[in-house]
């Protein structure tokens, strides 16, 4: 695979434990592992990252090592399996901080405290450790020990008050847990925060960043909405009160749409005028009606790309939905490199996004896929910690590393 040389990356040099699980936090690891950090993905034997045998690819012998979420979430990372539970691990890990500069966990708030691995003991191990926690709700506050997944996080950030109700009645969700991804970037911009501060100061810190915080941090116009007018959420569909006029409409071919914003008078006229609408509005509140039905009779029997650049080109803003798979195939992310296709030894070829983030100074790109389930375990606990093949055998025989799950299950 060519891609084009690149030069030091901000994060060089700086390691990370990840003993994060599911999507914000191996998100949040991944961006630091793309920005040229070494992550050290760290999962118990007994208590693995689901997220490993969530949709493997079919037919396999490893499930574990050849799911597609895992791959995508956890890229550019090495393996090492420890767990934290046994007194083995624990001592194992904490010979492993000092080399450390970041320790970062999505666990429920009381389960790192409840390891004997607070940030008090980290900072014993190594004074100016930096410890992000990424529980569900925070580790402090009457809901703290409450279980945040994202649809839950969604529901319980004020997000879902804006969405919308289906037809019975049940408020919608945005999609698959969108407070995540969005918590995974906030974490990875704490990290880098608290890197420049550690480098000023020459001190370590503790990040409390609760995910729920973060989604509701989102909304913020609808908060103030409420809170000095006292004026609840509208649900408005497609449509925006600041703009002329506002819509998805559908084109030539199955599923295929156009989103439009037309922002002043003026605007509409221009489209109009490009599309072979007639211009007039009877004046009053359907006008938006009416050009609803204009652009749906107009863009029906017309192909979406051209219909697109034919606005966009007029400075009208526009846009194709695409979905999932279309999306794969859009020229503009071609053009940009946007998909790359690592190998993998148990997976065949298939695009990954790469990272979002061009610098200047360096162009990130992909190094290598998502680890097997401790491929890193000897590199590590030899070539890092300096143990002995005698030490090895005693952690492998006591269940506290391994390269495979106990009990694997799919789904």
């Amino acid at each position: 695979m060519e891609h084009p040389p690149v030069k030091r990356l901000p994060l060089e040099g700086i390691r990370i434990a990840d003993l994060t699980m599911m999507w914000a936090g191996p998100y949040a690891t991944r961006i630091l592992a793309e920005m040229g950090a070494e992550v050290i993905k760290i999962e118990s034997p007994r208590a693995w990252d689901n997220i490993r045998t969530l949709i493997p690819q079919p037919g396999v012998d490893e499930p574990w090592n050849s799911s597609y979420y895992f791959n995508d979430y956890n890229r550019d990372k090495k393996s090492l399996t420890l767990d934290l539970a046994h007194p083995l691990g624990r001592e194992t890990f904490l010979q492993l901080v000092p080399h450390c500069d970041v320790v970062i966990e999505n666990y429920r708030a009381d389960v790192l405290d409840n390891l004997r691995l607070g940030y008090g003991v980290l900072r014993e191990a190594r004074p100016d450790i930096i410890l992000v926690s990424m529980a569900g709700y925070g580790k402090t506050g009457p809901e703290r020990r409450h279980v945040g997944f994202g649809p839950i996080i969604e529901q319980m950030s004020g997000l879902a008050s804006m969405t919308g109700y289906g037809d019975d009645g049940v408020p919608f969700k945005t999609g698959i847990s969108y407070g995540d991804p969005v918590a995974g970037k906030a974490a990875a911009a704490a990290v880098a925060l608290a890197l420049v501060q550690r480098r000023r100061t020459g001190r370590g810190c503790f990040i409390d960043l609760a995910q729920r915080e973060v989604l509701s941090s989102l909304i913020g116009e609808a908060f103030a909405a409420a809170s000095l007018r006292g004026e609840t959420p509208v649900h408005r569909g497609n449509r925006d009160p600041r703009a002329f006029a506002q819509g998805v409409y559908r084109c030539a071919g199955d599923e295929q749409w156009l989103a439009i914003t037309l922002r002043t008078r003026e605007e509409w006229e221009r489209a109009a005028a490009l599309l072979g609408i007639d211009p007039a509005l009877p004046g009053g509140p359907s006008d938006h009606d009416v050009i609803d039905a204009r652009l749906a009779e107009a863009l029906a029997g017309r192909d979406p790309q051209e219909a697109f650049e034919l606005l966009a080109r007029a400075g009208i803003p526009a846009g194709r939905v695409l979905d999932t798979v279309a999306i794969h195939d859009d020229p503009h992310l071609a053009a940009r490199r946007f998909w790359v296709q690592l190998p993998h030894p148990r997976m065949h070829p298939w695009k990954q996004p790469r990272t979002a983030w061009r610098l200047r100074e360096a162009d990130p790109w992909p190094r290598r896929h998502a680890p097997l389930f401790g491929e890193h375990n000897s590199e590590i606990l030899r070539g890092l910690l300096g143990l002995d093949d005698d030490r090895i055998e005693e952690l492998r025989r006591e269940g506290v590393i391994g390269d495979a799950p106990v009990n694997p299950g799919v789904g």
